[in-house]
C-alpha cells in the first residue's frame, strides 16, 4: 500500500523557508495549485505563522520546522522556496544549494550584486535550477504585448516607470529602494532590450531624506542591441503607479500590468487587452504573473530547462541596479 501511494505522489516535493505575508499571499497558494508539485514541508522561526500556514495546507506536524537545517537533513525535498527579506538570505540559500536543492527566492537576489553572483555561481556548481520572483515578466498583459511588438523585430525604445507614495515611510529594510523594489522596473528593461552597455542617471532625494536610499530616480540606458531604455521612479509620488512602454517598427505597446495593455499599430488602430480577458480571472495572483512564475519554475525542474529569471540573470539585473545607484553618491554596502 505504501509503495502504491508513493507512485501517485507529485513529482516535485517542495519545502518552504518562510511563512510570512508575501509567501502566503502568492507562493503557497500557487504551489498548491500546481498538480506536479506537493507542498511537503515548512520552516519558519515564528511558530504561530508556521502552524497557521501548515494547518491551511495540511502539512503534517512531523514536517514542520523552526530550524531549516533539520528540514534539509530530514526531508526528501526536491525544491526549496526561501521567501524572506534580503538580509540573511544568502547563507540560507547557499545551504539549500549545497544540499542539492532547486531554489526559488523573491526579489531582490540578496543585498547586493556580490551576494547575487555568489548564489548564482553556487547554483551552477550544484547543477540545480534557480529562480528569482520577477513576476512582472510573467504578467499576462505584459507577455502578450511584448510578443506582439517583437513579431515585427527588435524594439528601439522602452520606458519603465514605477512610482509609489512613500512620503514619511522610508525605504524597505533600511536598504536602497532601487534594490528592494524598483529593481522590478530595471529587470523589465533588461528583459525587453538586452544587456546595458552605457548608463547615465540622476539619482537624488527630494522633500525628505532617507537613510541608505534616495527617493528619485531617472536613468537613460543604451543596450547592446542598439535600443535605449528609460527608467523613471519617484517614491514621493501621489500613489502607486507602474507602467511600461515598448516601441518597435510601426508598433507600440503601452502596458499597465496587471490590468491592461494597448497595442498601437501604424495605420491599423489600437488593440486593447485586459488581464481578465487573457487569464479569465481578476485575481492578482493570476493576472500579475505569480501563478505562472511558479508554474514555470516547477516545469523547468521537470523538463531540465533553465528558468528565465535564474540566479545568473537576476545577478545581471542587480549589477545594472548598482550601476544606476552609483550616480546617487551613497556608499554601496
Amino acid at each position: 500500500m505504501k509503495k502504491e501511494w508513493l507512485t501517485e505522489m507529485p513529482t516535485v516535493r517542495v519545502g518552504f523557508i518562510g511563512a510570512g505575508n508575501m509567501a502566503n499571499a502568492v507562493h503557497y497558494p500557487s504551489v498548491a495549485d500546481i498538480p506536479e508539485a506537493m507542498l511537503w514541508a515548512i520552516c519558519d522561526l515564528n511558530e504561530e505563522r508556521l502552524h497557521r500556514t501548515a494547518d491551511k495546507y495540511a502539512v503534517p506536524k512531523e514536517r514542520r520546522y523552526t530550524d531549516y537545517r533539520r528540514m534539509l537533513e530530514r526531508e526528501p525535498l526536491d525544491a526549496i522556496y526561501v521567501i524572506m527579506p534580503p538580509m540573511g538570505l544568502c547563507p540560507i540559500v547557499l545551504d539549500c544549494l549545497k544540499a542539492g536543492k532547486h531554489v526559488f527566492i523573491e526579489k531582490p537576489p540578496g543585498c547586493n550584486a556580490d551576494e547575487a553572483w555568489t548564489m548564482a555561481e553556487e547554483g551552477k556548481r550544484q547543477k540545480v535550477k534557480t529562480m528569482v520572483g520577477f513576476n512582472r515578466r510573467f504578467a499576462a498583459v505584459y507577455r502578450y504585448a511584448k510578443a506582439k511588438v517583437l513579431e515585427r523585430g527588435k524594439p528601439s525604445l522602452a520606458l519603465a516607470e514605477f512610482h509609489k507614495d512613500m512620503l514619511g515611510q522610508g525605504p524597505y529594510y533600511g536598504m536602497s529602494i532601487l534594490r528592494t523594489d524598483i529593481i522590478h522596473a530595471v529587470d523589465i528593461l533588461r528583459d525587453l532590450l538586452g544587456e546595458a552597455v552605457e548608463v547615465t542617471a540622476q539619482v537624488w532625494s527630494h522633500y525628505e531624506r532617507w537613510q541608505n536610499s534616495h527617493n528619485q530616480f531617472a536613468a537613460l540606458i543604451r543596450f547592446d542591441g542598439g535600443a535605449v531604455g528609460v527608467l523613471l521612479s519617484s517614491r514621493t509620488a501621489g500613489s502607486r503607479y507602474e507602467r511600461f512602454e515598448l516601441h518597435g517598427k510601426g508598433i507600440s505597446a503601452y502596458i499597465r500590468a496587471p490590468e491592461f495593455a494597448e497595442i498601437h499599430r501604424q495605420k491599423e488602430g489600437v488593440e486593447a487587452v485586459t488581464g481578465e480577458q487573457l487569464t479569465g480571472s481578476t485575481d492578482l495572483r493570476i493576472t500579475y504573473g505569480y501563478l505562472d512564475e511558479n508554474r514555470h519554475f516547477i516545469a523547468c525542474i521537470l523538463s531540465d530547462q533553465t528558468p528565465l529569471t535564474n540566479f545568473t540573470d537576476a545577478a545581471k539585473t542587480m549589477e545594472l541596479v548598482e550601476r544606476i545607484e552609483a550616480f546617487g553618491g551613497l556608499p554601496l554596502p
